[in-house]
């Protein structure tokens, strides 16, 4: 683990730690409002603004989400955001998709690797620029039309099923619940999102969730599938904790504010603020990732 001096080729000292901070603050008001772990945002900024590189970044990130998402979870639990059997199954099976993500991280690394930095720098940007554009995508449908009938997973024919009784649901599809959180777990260990960004759109139109549900919801699965994912970038040297540190020191005001702003928006203002979010951060990564391919 390096020292703060040597994480970011732009800044450096105080001047870096003030900024980490104000990130951090910026990142909690996010982490409370739409009940994501921040580091969909926060891994590339890392990249784009600090000059951070990508598997520190990841690394970081993902301890930074544990810190983040615990005070958050909290949070939510006292509002009663949180559907606690869903949470449960998702965190479990984002646990084991965390650490084949962080395993498939590390592979594209010595892979991509060999034709130099750029390479891997290039493929990294283009991940992040399809997730987050299918993400605003699907936070941008209609909601309401998928109420007027069964949840996707109380429709596909996979059995056993089982209900979720604080959010008034029967009949829902556990194989179903269980390939979820796998999925959105690998997302996790190779992007070092939490899964959030993710969850929130896949527990409102897929599980049949309410917005104010999917965000605390999302919070506490976020919290369990980032443990595994940073234990496995931390044994591969990819964890920074005074940068860590200095995000969770900004973000836990702003998590607390987020919180209570999330608890007075309506749900569909809350999904399109959400959506508008992702969807401007897919812009800026687009932007840096044609730069990128027109210099090379």
């Amino acid at each position: 683990m390096s020292g703060l001096e040597e994480i970011s080729v732009r800044l450096s000292g105080p001047v870096l730690l003030a900024a980490l901070v104000g990130f951090g603050f910026l990142v909690g008001i996010l982490t409370g409002l739409f009940g994501v772990g921040g580091g969909f945002l926060i891994v590339p900024m890392l990249r784009l603004l600090f000059g951070i590189d990508w598997p520190v970044a990841v690394g970081s990130s993902l301890a930074f989400t544990i810190g983040a998402g615990a005070s958050g979870t909290a949070r939510h639990m006292r509002l009663r955001n949180v559907e606690p059997r869903s949470a449960a199954i998702l965190a479990a099976a984002a646990g084991v998709g965390a650490v084949l993500g962080a395993m498939l991280l590390e592979s594209l690394k010595a892979r991509l690797g060999r034709g130099g930095p750029a390479r891997f720098d290039v493929a990294m940007h283009g991940l992040f620029v399809v997730m987050l554009a299918v993400t605003a995508y699907l936070l941008y449908r209609r909601a309401e039309a998928e109420r007027t009938r069964p949840a996707l997973l109380q429709r596909v024919p996979f059995r056993p099923r089982i209900a979720l009784p604080h959010a008034d649901l029967e009949d829902v599809s556990l194989p179903g619940l269980v390939l979820l959180g796998v999925g959105v777990g690998v997302l996790t260990g190779l992007m070092g999102i939490g899964g959030g960004v993710l969850y929130m759109p896949i527990l409102i139109l897929v599980v049949g969730l309410t917005p104010h549900q999917a965000v605390g919801t999302s919070l506490a699965v976020v919290l369990f599938g980032s443990v595994a994912g940073t234990i496995k970038h931390g044994l591969a040297g990819n964890v920074n904790l005074v940068l860590t540190m200095a995000l969770l020191v900004g973000s836990s005001v702003g998590i607390q504010a987020g919180a209570w702003l999330c608890d007075r928006l309506h749900g569909s203002r809350l999904r399109r603020w959400f959506a508008a979010l992702v969807a401007a951060t897919a812009v800026v990564l687009a932007a840096d990732l044609a730069r990128k391919l027109a210099a090379s």
